[in-house]
């Protein structure tokens, strides 16, 4: 289902791509009315929230592969003490990939946790950084789903349901809200290699595509065919493209619902301007020295994940509205099958320094209160160990930290059980983070609303109970 191009004075952007006159009952009459004009003309128009904004931009920090909450956030003294056991048969139930809860034995974490800031939170000595800034976080060590398998679970952590095609989370954030950005995508991806379930992962699903994340590269030009002809001066281009939209918003008249068109027309405008903002929002030599030392990109182990969160930073600077960091795609990347500890180790050290320096150049620039930081993978991993020195996908109970915009940081929420396998105290599953996020953004995740295969989907589901996670919320 895409948006119908109609009357725009009977309807609203959000009405329209939803097929309304259904009752979703987004935004208020008047509100609809005032925006007709700039949605029917543009897409990507800034839409009015359904409440005040926290946050106006979301940075997700995603560490593909998925981390060990038991090496990082979530302390277990007792798998030092049971080392080589086997767990209670009370955990023989749950769903693995490669072992068995009732054969596998407890795998003792080899680090040191201890506690920072005024908060006394605690993490473990793979991060020598992020502990400046531990005043910061708001770390849910409840989470949980059931998806054990990288590609489901990739897609339930972005769009709420191990279905591939399902909208991601920031797709949905760009239908509600639109971009600030005239010259620039709203939803931009950067990653360091190949993920697991493709970009499926990051796509718009059923939503218009004009929805979907523009992939940033790293090396070579930034982003792909952005390259001005080089038989064609920009005054020509400029007159090539005014004439072919002039055709474009012509036939787009004629026709009673041709969203395809629609989200072209503004793709073309977007490109063109594009070519000239996009490098020069990604040139990092305008950035002094210093900044570039607190990215840690003066160090060849920091240096490509601080090159994605300088990136970020510039990026949210100028208006995009999501931005999506994957580390962890190559070398297996956080899906230590193997050598967990040592693994835990190089993943560390390559995001540490980037991550702490991303939080406090926001905060430094007055930019961490309107910017909501979002730090998980797709799972975590099982207390008990694979082979002798690996940990299998453990979805049951994991951590996910979230920083910036509308959070209360210094906080610790929920709890999973004396090994860390489940999630007992205060579970926190993947719709609730989405109906949280989607809240901090200004969006009721309930409201946000589309309709397709004739039901009004959203992001969270229509067949289950989601909530907002208050007590994270400052």
């Amino acid at each position: 289902m895409h948006p119908h191009i109609i009357d725009s004075h009977a309807f609203s952007r959000r009405e329209l791509l939803s097929k309304a006159g259904m009752g979703i009952g987004s935004l208020a009459f008047l509100d609809l009315m005032s925006r007709e004009a700039k949605a029917a003309t543009n897409p990507l128009a800034p839409q009015a929230t359904h409440h005040a904004p926290r946050a106006r931009a979301v940075i997700s920090l995603f560490m593909h592969g998925g981390p060990s909450q038991v090496d990082t956030f979530d302390p277990k003294p007792l798998l030092a003490k049971y080392a080589g056991q086997t767990l209670p048969a009370s955990f023989a139930n749950l769903n693995l990939e490669f072992t068995k809860t009732s054969t596998a034995k407890v795998l003792a974490s080899k680090r040191t946790f201890r506690k920072y800031g005024n908060s006394g939170l605690e993490m473990s000595d793979i991060f020598e950084h992020l502990p400046r800034v531990a005043d910061e976080l708001a770390i849910v060590r409840s989470c949980y789903h059931t998806e054990f398998n990288h590609a489901p679970a990739l897609y339930m952590t972005h769009s709420g349901t191990r279905l591939m095609g399902r909208p991601s989370l920031g797709a949905w954030a760009m239908y509600g809200l639109g971009s600030e950005s005239e010259n620039l995508p709203g939803y931009v991806v950067m990653r360091d290699g190949p993920l697991k379930a493709g970009p499926t992962t990051y796509g718009s699903g059923f939503l218009p595509a004009i929805y979907s994340a523009t992939e940033l590269r790293m090396t070579g030009a930034p982003i792909l065919y952005l390259d001005r002809p080089d038989t064609m001066g920009a005054n020509d281009q400029r007159r090539v493209l005014d004439f072919s939209q002039q055709l474009n918003r012509q036939y787009l008249a004629a026709q009673n619902d041709d969203s395809n068109l629609a989200a072209r027309i503004a793709a073309y405008e977007l490109a063109y301007r594009m070519q000239s903002a996009a490098p020069e929002a990604v040139d990092l030599s305008k950035e002094s020295d210093k900044v570039k030392s607190l990215y840690g990109l003066d160090n060849d182990i920091t240096r490509p994940f601080g090159t994605q969160c300088l990136n970020a930073r510039r990026l949210v600077e100028r208006g995009v509205r999501f931005v999506q960091l994957y580390h962890g795609g190559s070398s297996d990347g956080w899906d230590t099958h193997g050598a967990n500890d040592s693994k835990h180790l190089r993943n560390g050290k390559q995001i540490d320094k980037p991550i702490a320096g991303l939080i406090t150049d926001l905060r430094t620039r007055g930019l961490l209160d309107s910017t909501l930081i979002i730090w998980g993978g797709e799972f975590g991993r099982t207390p008990t160990s694979e082979g002798s020195d690996g940990r299998d996908h453990s979805p049951y109970g994991y951590t996910v930290w979230m920083a910036g915009g509308g959070i209360k940081g210094g906080t610790v929420l929920g709890a999973t059980d004396d090994f860390g396998f489940k999630a007992v105290e205060k579970p926190v599953q993947v719709r609730d983070l989405h109906a949280t996020i989607l809240h901090l953004l200004g969006l009721k995740h309930d409201k946000l609303t589309f309709y397709f295969q004739g039901l009004q989907q959203r992001l969270t589901q229509i067949d289950g109970d989601s909530r907002v996670i208050d007590e994270i919320l400052a």
